[in-house]
């Protein structure tokens, strides 16, 4: 009896262990993708680069993505160690340089805000999976059914975006993705903490980090149609700028067109002092 309650003891320390490890490693790779994004998004070399040349982030999230079935499926491939390790890493720096492309177009403002948004609401979705008493392990098929639901529902509204470009279509479609992916997160949580029906193994602590780090890829993907259309954080900056930006429009010139300057000020008292020098019809006085 007491060395079956010793045994008890050593292993939810280990599970405690195993969840500080997995909730730390996700961490990392969310800082990790942060500080990468926000130097495509501030230095406008690399934002060009990305904008123009899209392809490449679509690339790198193909990859990526095959890289993670294999991973999930091969089960020896996660226990090899170092390259375990190695594997990991490539895959979360695919999926970051995959959107790329994406983080090219928004301004840095909008990615912080909701880049602390999403990792907020993962994290409190592990903080109510830990903390209920319901076992969603055992009770699987009702948050699947619940997904298929909801996924009727998503593909409707983005119908209704892409044809009928219905209002907030889109962000109906974004609200109900993200409630299928927070169910999940909170099913995954029960299996990393332990103490429920299904658990994830104590030296699979990899395999755990990327799927919660994926939950956050698919949120955080939700958000840049906000970041880009609405722009909530940015509109500060935009509005408090130096009145002398809004006085002159200038159009980027391409393919040899002329640039084209529309100046605020009215010019009938006589000419510019540009235009002045030259121009017909002024007498020298």
């Amino acid at each position: 009896m007491e060395d079956r309650r010793q045994r008890m003891r050593a292993y939810r320390r280990a599970r405690r262990k195993f969840a500080c490890v997995v909730y730390m490693v996700t961490i990392a790779w969310m800082v990790l993708a942060l500080l990468q994004w926000l130097l495509v998004s501030l230095i406008s070399d690399i934002s060009v680069t990305f904008t123009d040349f899209y392809w490449i982030s679509v690339i790198f999230f193909a990859v990526a993505m095959v890289m993670v079935t294999l991973f999930i499926f091969f089960e020896k491939i996660r226990f090899i160690i170092g390259l375990n390790w190695l594997i990991t890493v490539l895959i979360v720096e695919f999926v970051i340089i995959g959107i790329f492309a994406l983080v090219a177009r928004t301004l840095w403002q909008d990615l912080i805000m909701w880049f602390f948004i999403c990792v907020l609401l993962v994290f409190l979705f592990v903080l109510l999976g830990s903390i209920i008493p319901h076992d969603l392990t055992l009770d699987v098929v009702i948050l699947f059914v619940m997904a298929f639901i909801f996924l009727i529902v998503t593909v409707f509204f983005v119908m209704m975006h892409i044809l009928i470009d219905m209002p907030y279509s889109f962000v109906v479609f974004q609200i109900f993705i993200s409630i299928i992916v927070l169910l999940f997160v909170m099913y995954h949580a029960q299996t990393i903490n332990g103490g429920r029906f299904a658990e994830m193994r104590l030296n699979d602590h990899l395999l755990a980090s990327l799927i919660l780090f994926h939950d956050f890829i698919i949120i955080f993907l939700l958000t840049f149609y906000a970041q880009i259309i609405y722009k909530f954080a940015s509109k500060a900056a935009v509005t408090t700028r130096s009145p002398l930006e809004g006085s002159w429009l200038q159009t980027t010139p391409t393919n040899g067109d002329e640039v084209v300057e529309d100046n605020d000020e009215d010019t009938d008292e006589g000419p510019t002092a540009l235009g002045s020098e030259g121009s017909p019809g002024v007498n020298a006085s």
